[in-house]
């Protein structure tokens, strides 16, 4: 009688458990796929701000199955720019000024360490990169499209070398969010002049890899730019200016402000 040969099943749960896994990145990958499609369409106006959405009614417009869309909905409810309906679906609301304080707060709160961290570890490519970057915003004095894009790029760069990749997704989503209404201190609040300077200021301390003059460049920066689109952010802001000050302490940046 022949011996049946012995099953490998540490090799089958090994097999099963990468499967696993590859469907769930393929699950993440389409929800934040979904969720940066419907936050294009709320910054266009083709999702309409005050409007109700069923997923099913999502799923078709953006051609997706129901499940990567109820979870890129919940991205987005995380970022304030739905608010899930049980058993309706979404209503697109967009940052107000609240809405903006938080992010703004999140904002400082996180990338000033997060550059003192990247000035660590930073190498010639990183240098290029911001280098090259800092370049097209300087090219590019209307503040148009070209150098917005760069702006975002070069803190991506930054937030990427410091090595925690979850954090540069978190903050790029935070700082497109405040885009979605036009909230951008410049040129409307602040001179281009000031934020390409203030950008420099960073670069050029990552440069020497100063950790301390980088984090202290990063959380000038975006204390100037938080607070000019706070103010600005609502015809009654001086409740949210307190709040916003108040989470400015606490980020360690008392005395700080650019404006009385």
């Amino acid at each position: 009688m022949s011996s049946q040969p012995p099953s490998d099943s540490g090799s089958d749960s090994r097999s099963e458990s990468r499967s696993d896994s590859t469907a769930e990145r393929r699950s993440d990958n389409k929800s934040e796929q979904i969720a940066a499609e419907i936050r294009d369409a709320i910054r266009l106006g083709t999702l309409q701000r005050g409007t109700l959405y069923s997923s099913r009614e999502l799923g078709e417009r953006f051609g997706a199955s129901r499940t990567p869309v109820r979870e890129a909905l919940l991205k987005l409810a995380d970022l304030g720019l739905v608010r899930i309906e049980r058993n309706r679906g979404a209503r697109v609301l967009g940052p107000d000024g609240r809405g903006v304080v938080e992010l703004c707060s999140l904002r400082v709160l996180l990338e000033p360490p997060a550059c003192r961290s990247a000035a660590a570890v930073m190498t010639a490519r990183d240098d290029a990169e911001l280098a090259a970057q800092l370049a097209i915003m300087a090219e590019h004095p209307d503040a148009g499209p070209e150098y917005f894009a760069a702006d975002e790029k070069l803190h991506d760069v930054i937030l990427r070398a410091a090595g925690n990749l979850r954090l540069a997704k978190f903050v790029g989503e935070l700082r497109q969010t405040l885009a979605l209404d036009g909230r951008l201190s410049v040129p409307e609040y602040q001179s281009v002049e000031t934020a390409l300077q203030d950008h420099t200021d960073i670069v050029e301390a990552l440069r020497r890899r100063d950790g301390v003059a980088a984090e202290r460049a990063m959380r000038k920066h975006i204390v100037r730019s938080g607070e000019l689109l706070v103010a600005n952010s609502s015809e009654d802001s001086w409740g949210l200016v307190a709040e916003w000050r108040r989470w400015v302490g606490i980020a360690g940046t008392t005395g700080e402000y650019p404006v009385g």
